[in-house]
Parts: C-alpha cells; structure tokens; sequence
C-alpha cells in the first residue's frame, strides 16, 4: 500500500491524527511521532494494516485508568504494537490548587499547571519511552488528543527548541477548544523554572536522554 494513502486513511479514521512534524519541519522528523484522538473505537484489521504501513510500531497511551477500564485496545492490536501506559493524573484536588496559588486561574490554565507539577514521573516515563530507539514510531493520545497530548507534545517540542508560534499554531490545530494563550502559559511556566532541560531535569530525567531525544529526532 501507497504510504500516503495510508497515512489518509488512518487521518480519516482518528480523529486528530497528525505528523508533529505538520507545523514543525525544520525542528522534529516527519514519520516519527503522531498525535491523535484515541484510536480505540476504531480498532480493525484495516486500521491495523494503515498503521503498520505508515511505520507505527509503538502506542503512547495517556488515559486514566477510568478511561482504560471504559474502552481499551483488543489483544490484536496490543500484539501487533508496543504498548507503554503513560498515566496522567487529572484529579486536581482543590487544596492542591489551593496550595499552588492557581486556584483563582481559569480551568485550562490550572489543568496545565497542575499536569507539569503533579505528573512530573509520568513525563519521566514519557521522555524515556521516546528516548528508546526500538520504540519508534509513535502515536502518542489521550481521549480527544487535546489537553494531556497537547501538553505532551508541548514539552516534546520544546525540548527539539521548536518556536512558541510553532507550537501553538500546532496546538490550536486540534479543534475550537484550544487557545493560544493556554499554550502561552505553559511555555511561560517552563520558562519559570529555567527552560525545558531544567523543568526535565526535576522531573529526574538524565541529560544524555535529553540529548539522545535532540540527536534522534532532530532533521
């Protein structure tokens, strides 16, 4: 099968489903990392042969364990890709916002900061699922590919020393929902901390993982 027909197909079947490398060519390879909606509705052995073909060999899926236990993958395709579960907590208990002094904020801007604070061992494991070179290629999802693979793709970007207007302009393309100055808020979040190699760093990722991601992934 033709690699641009499938990738068509596999873009009209997910929704959301695009290169990250859509808006950011001069910053990440094209055909390395996706991101999309969840995929699970639409598990056939169509879709399969789509993925396969446009060089999918892993899933990097961040849905709670509520969503997981609501609709997961069949063993098909779990046999067919690696698998890694990278759990974002979104529970944002009051007095942890409280705490933070964001709790006057409105919601997106609290569900950013609370994501980059309290999920500092998932981006561990996200970083480092990446970072593996027997794990590539990607899809990376949440439920509407919005809001933690939004936040995601943020940090990935950064780290490849995409530009703001980049990923916020690959941001914004997911639906009506986003906003420019909910990305802005993030940037400027990991820009408090010293950047995005400070911010990974307390996250307890290893600088020569960072620099194996920028050797990887970079053109």
């Amino acid at each position: 099968m033709d690699f641009d027909l499938a990738l068509e197909n596999v873009q009209n079947t997910i929704e959301n489903f695009r290169d990250m490398a859509e808006f950011n060519q001069s910053y990440i390879k094209p055909n390395i990392i996706y991101r999309s909606a969840t995929p699970i509705p639409h598990q056939s052995p169509e879709l399969l042969l789509n993925l396969k073909e446009i060089g999918i060999k892993s899933i990097i899926d961040l849905r709670s364990a509520v969503e997981i236990g609501y609709a997961s993958y069949n063993d098909t395709f779990l046999n067919n890709f690696n698998y890694f579960w990278v759990h974002y907590d979104i529970s944002m208990p009051p007095e942890i916002l409280i705490q933070g002094g964001v709790d006057i904020l409105p919601f997106y801007k609290q569900f950013v900061w609370y994501s980059l604070y309290h999920n500092k061992q998932q981006i561990r494991r996200l970083i480092n699922v990446i970072s593996r070179p027997e794990n590539m290629n990607f899809v990376m999802h949440c439920h509407a590919g919005r809001d933690r693979t939004g936040i995601s793709s943020a940090i990935i970007l950064l780290l490849l020393n995409a530009p703001e207007e980049n990923i916020i302009q690959d941001y914004l393309a997911t639906d009506e929902f986003t906003q420019a100055e909910d990305m802005e808020f993030l940037i400027k979040q990991v820009e408090s901390v010293g950047g995005i190699e400070s911010y990974l760093t307390s996250c307890g990722i290893e600088q020569k993982t960072l620099e194996r991601i920028r050797e990887r992934l970079r053109p």
